[in-house]
């Protein structure tokens, strides 16, 4: 996969908003680098469902809005979370993921209300199955 152009914000970075996904750790990772364009800062991103089996949410409408979704367009959506890598151990921020319209190029990162998701939780990657 190529870098993908993509426009959105991160909570914390709002006066950017031109960004690039590179996959910097093969094609067949979950992991994923969401840089900055024109800064020195970049995100190291996640799937969460690589991760948890039972993390789901609903995207409410001014969500589904912002990124020009409709109800019908749930092949247009990728989710992806923020990592934080620390001693060793890998944190992921369940509770503020990043929703990408793929077809678009538009992201945004959101809180979610359920409080069960952390925004720093300890894993490791699940081996897929072939």
């Amino acid at each position: 996969m190529s870098d993908v152009l993509l426009r959105g914000k991160i909570l914390g970075f709002e006066e950017y908003e031109n960004y690039v996904m590179r996959n910097e750790f093969g094609e067949t990772s979950p992991f994923r680098l969401l840089v900055c364009n024109n800064t020195s800062f970049s995100f190291v991103m996640v799937n969460p469902y690589r991760i948890f089996d039972d993390y789901n949410f609903e995207l409410e409408d001014d969500t589904m809005n912002r990124l020009n979704l409709s109800g019908d367009a749930v092949d247009n959506i990728a989710v992806l979370c923020i990592v934080r890598p620390e001693d060793n151990v890998l944190f992921i921020n369940l509770r503020s993921p990043v929703v990408l319209n793929i077809k678009e190029g538009l992201f945004t990162q959101i809180i979610l209300q359920n409080e069960s998701y952390g925004v720093s939780v300890p894993f490791a990657v699940k081996e897929t199955q072939k």
